[in-house]
């Protein structure tokens, strides 16, 4: 490690605008850019209520859950979560550990991955650490998939297919039930990842089209929809018990506290009870769509997470300046965590945004695309 070199490094991000700090923002901003899709993190009715319930539990679990950190409150929850679904749970400390952890178990040199072009950091490191033989496909394209499926199966006996429901850049979504019939077809292993759909599909997308019996590794994150910490993982009782034995991010960490575990069950046992809040963003999810055509912005979104093309990271980071300053809070996606020439305003839609809201928010991001050509 030489100091001068990453002195250069850091210089060079900074001259191409692509500099990361860390900011605080003042509270009177309207946060376009959080991911608590449904508003379960920010409400204070629900955490007092959670807070009647269960009081003084530990802040710590103090050891991983095969030493002492197995509480009965987590043997609870994935209890209920098995109950739910119909399939073993397995509570992990983040979606990013439990994406990891399940590829680098069940993958080796002698596996192939297909996976989605556009899958998350966690998807792609797990490939990496676990030796396997990766393909991209195409974004979405389950065709060019099927292509590679075909190009490979007399190969590869150990296929893994890898997938989100939808996809936090974008704001597309996978057509599951079509790659549900591929895997029908070819017996692959199938992986989804659910982190930007449960909560604001219920249990999930999977759970909706009821299909979660044909998905071998189910990963359900909690810090977006579902207005927490953590990540459950739904599979066969034989694969969890493998992870127990050989999931080496489950092994060697320590358990998530008590008071976590709780405030998961809590809202997992109240999730069919948030039809309201979730009626209410899918008409403001069709308002902002229907909005944005009408100032003819472009976003490949059809979701209520919307990304709004802007174009390079200088200009974006002006566009943001000045949006925040107006009262909105907004973060630039820059590349390279997108394409070059696709930097863009992402942001996520939740209950608690009024339509008066985003009609200003649009107006005032229009303003500033035309003043900045």
């Amino acid at each position: 490690m030489k100091l001068e070199n990453i002195k250069s490094e850091l210089n060079k991000l900074k001259n191409n605008n692509n500099l990361r700090t860390l900011k605080s923002y003042p509270n009177n901003l309207l946060n376009l850019s959080s991911n608590d899709y449904m508003g379960l993190a920010e409400d204070n009715i629900l955490r007092k209520e959670f807070y009647l319930k269960y009081s003084n539990l530990p802040l710590s679990s103090s050891s991983s859950r095969l030493i002492t950190g197995n509480f009965p409150l987590i043997e609870e929850l994935e209890k209920k979560l098995k109950d739910i679904y119909g399939k073993s749970a397995l509570t992990f400390n983040s979606g990013f550990d439990g994406n990891c952890c399940i590829i680098e178990t069940f993958c080796n040199k002698d596996t192939l991955v297909l996976s989605d072009k556009l899958n998350h950091a966690s998807i792609h490191d797990g490939i990496i650490h676990s030796g396997a033989k990766l393909h991209r496909y195409r974004h979405l394209d389950l065709d060019h998939l099927e292509s590679l499926i075909l190009k490979y199966k007399d190969e590869f006996s150990d296929i893994f297919v890898i997938s989100e429901t939808i996809y936090s850049m974008d704001g597309d979504s996978v057509d599951l039930e079509k790659l549900i019939n591929l895997k029908k077809k070819y017996n692959f292993t199938l992986m989804i990842d659910e982190a930007h759909s449960y909560g604001v599909y219920s249990y999930g997308m999977a759970y909706e089209l009821n299909l979660v019996e044909f998905i071998d590794f189910l990963i359900i994150p909690l810090g977006k929809g579902g207005g927490s910490i953590g990540a459950y993982l739904l599979t066969d009782k034989i694969l969890k018990e493998y992870i127990i034995n050989k999931g080496r991010k489950f092994i060697y960490t320590t358990a998530l506290p008590p008071i976590n575990i709780a405030w998961n069950l809590f809202l997992l046992e109240k999730m069919n009870s948030f039809q309201i809040p979730r009626n209410n963003l899918n008409e403001l999810i069709l308002y902002t769509h229907n909005l944005i055509k009408e100032f003819n912005l472009t976003t490949f979104s059809t979701s209520h997470i919307i990304s709004i093309l802007v174009g390079s990271n200088e200009k974006i980071d002006i566009i943001c300046k000045n949006l925040i300053e107006k009262g909105f809070l907004v973060y630039p996606v820059k590349e390279p965590t997108v394409p070059k020439g696709t930097s863009r305003i992402r942001i996520g839609l939740n209950p608690n945004i009024t339509k008066n809201d985003i009609y200003n928010f649009l107006k005032e991001l229009k303003y500033e695309l035309n003043s900045i050509l």
